[in-house]
Order: structure tokens, then sequence, then C-alpha cells
């Protein structure tokens, strides 16, 4: 790709300029955490405008390959995470293979009466009121930056449940299942869908309010085809990313 803006392409210019940045990143010109150039270097580089500038980094900050830090400039953000669309792998397990420390922090764990849409993911019976389900909520880290928000959802066997302090000492709730309960997540249903940060969304995964961001819902089966887990993930659309393979 020419590393020059053609005032003559029908692509607008910022849009060329952000291309030029993007390849520039891909190929390790600009790394991690690397600054990226001043407004002025730019404009005499490529010979466009301020506003032309904003506008391509804008746009590669809201792609999520580029972030700011107020008083500090402007950054190269960190590699994407990939996922394959096929993997049936723990979050903690994704992080290890990624070579990221895996971390939690446990916003909430206990009973609920749950909703319509969480018993049908559960596969549970017509609603009764003393019917409930363990709900965990946690914050996703790797490497102590915040990737995720994860809440969780469980049928156990009759007094049996997973508790504070097991989670923390452990870490995954799949090794969990496997060591106390024998259940082995096997197979698994998923669906993904683009959604905006709510305010308290965006505050726990130290992003800006209305950023995107990637939602997973996951409805996981053990070895003997029954549903043990219902899970919504709230992935940082800057730092996560699904890929398939296709054939035909």
């Amino acid at each position: 790709m020419p590393e020059l803006i053609d005032p003559n392409d029908f692509l607008p210019r910022y849009y060329q300029l952000a291309n030029i940045l993007r390849e520039q990143i891909a190929n390790g010109k600009l790394e991690a955490h690397d600054p990226i150039p001043s407004e002025r270097q730019l404009e005499e580089i490529y010979s466009v405008s301020r506003t032309t500038i904003r506008q391509a980094i804008d746009l590669l900050v809201r792609q999520g390959f580029l972030f700011r830090e107020h008083g500090r400039g402007t950054f190269v953000s960190p590699q994407k995470l990939q996922k394959g669309i096929s993997e049936l792998t723990s979050f903690t397990e994704d992080m290890k293979q990624r070579g990221l420390v895996p971390g939690q922090k446990i916003l909430e764990i206990g009973y609920i009466q749950p909703s319509e849409k969480v018993r049908q993911h559960l596969e549970l019976a017509a609603s009764l009121e003393t019917d409930q389900v363990l709900r965990i909520e946690r914050l996703r880290l790797g490497d102590g930056v915040p990737m995720g928000l994860q809440t969780s959802f469980y049928t156990l066997p009759d007094g049996q449940t997973i508790t504070r302090e097991e989670l923390e000492e452990v870490g995954s709730i799949y090794r969990i299942l496997q060591e106390k309960f024998h259940l082995i997540p096997t197979e698994a249903d998923e669906t993904l869908e683009v959604t905006l940060a709510t305010p308290r969304e965006a505050s726990l995964l130290q992003i800006e309010a209305g950023s995107p961001l990637l939602l997973s819902e996951r409805t996981t089966y053990s070895q003997y085809r029954r549903v043990i887990e219902f899970v919504k993930i709230l992935y940082r659309g800057d730092r996560y990313r699904y890929i398939a393979k296709l054939t035909r």
C-alpha cells in the first residue's frame, strides 16, 4: 500500500490516512504502546489538514487500533485477542493459550430466581417461585487488564454449590465443574452480537460509555448432553475478535 495521500482517489483523505497508519501497525512499523506521530508531523508528512488527521485518528480509535491517554498522546493498542468460533474453552484457558495471566474480580455470587430467558437456556421446567439458580458475575482480567464482564448461571446437584472461596482459589469454573461435580463441558451453542457499553459496564471495563462490546451468549452441555451453564460475556471490542474457518 503506498504511503501517500492521493487527492484523486475516490476514498476520502482521512480514510486513506487511516489505511496507511493501519498498515504500519500491521507490518510492525508501529508496535503496541508506541506513540504515533504528532498531528504536526502527520500534517507535514502527508500534506493533509488537522481536521483530516483527527478524523483518521478517531476512526482508528473506534476500531481499536489506537488509544488515547489524556495529557500524553495517542498510542498503538495491543493486538486483539483472537478466539476461534469452533473452540469450546474457558476464559482462563483462552488467556493462558495467549501467554497472558488470567485473573478475575468476583462482583456478585449467590442464588436468584431465574428470568424466563435464563430458565429457557437452562432447560428448566415451568416457573416455580422456589426454583433458584446460582448466579456469578465476574470481571475477567488478562495481565491485570479488564477484558470482559461475565455473568454465569448454573443448576447444580441438590445440596451442592460453588463458593466464593472455591472460585477465588481455583479461578476456573470449568475446572470446578470437572473436579467437584464430574461434569465435563463438551458442547455449546453460542451467539454473538455487537452492543454498546452502559455507564456501569464502561466503568468496570475501563472504557468510555457507548463503546462497542462483543456480546457472547453461550449455553453449555455436559458429557451427558445436559445443560450445565448459561453464560453471557461482554468483551471489550478493542481487545477481542472472533475468527472462523469456512470451507466449501
